[in-house]
């Protein structure tokens, strides 16, 4: 990974066999950034990406390995448990094996960089807590608290 920071944004560059979320989680942690939108394009080698069970509060997941054209990454950083926590939704464009262009989007759970990454994060002054809210199975935004106080 390389990255530049101009003012509030940060321009990264994630390499081959790196992974996306990983990545810019330790970004996150070493720049001290605690709430911010990201957005992105590049080629993968592997994603897994999952649609939320009500029911069940799990993803049901989808991984491919195949050379991958992220077309969208889009999402935020926020803080929970006093760490960054990304939610970050994503579209692949691919060909199946009948040579046919397929697309696969959702939630990203996992994605390794094939050929490159280029990903543009805006950071906030003002940090962003999560809190779980256990009826719905996820960890939605708390403006009221900031820190490792947004615990479960």
């Amino acid at each position: 990974m390389d990255y530049r920071a101009f003012e509030n944004q940060y321009y990264i560059r994630l390499d081959k066999g790196e992974e996306i979320i990983s990545a810019l989680s330790s970004l996150c942690e070493k720049e001290g950034i605690k709430a911010a939108s990201v957005q992105g394009i590049g080629g993968c080698e592997k994603a897994t990406v999952g649609v939320f069970d009500m029911e069940d509060k799990t993803y049901l997941k989808e991984e491919i390995r195949a050379m991958l054209e992220l077309i969208s990454l889009t999402g935020n950083v926020t803080v929970y448990e006093d760490k960054p926590y990304l939610h970050l939704h994503a579209s692949f464009a691919y060909h199946d094996e009948n040579g046919s262009a397929q697309t696969l989007s959702g939630h990203l759970l996992e994605a390794v960089i094939g050929l490159t990454g280029e990903i543009v994060l805006t950071a906030s002054d003002i940090p962003i807590g999560r809190k779980y809210i256990e009826d719905l199975g996820i960890r939605i935004w708390d403006f009221d608290r900031k820190s490792d106080e947004s615990r479960v």
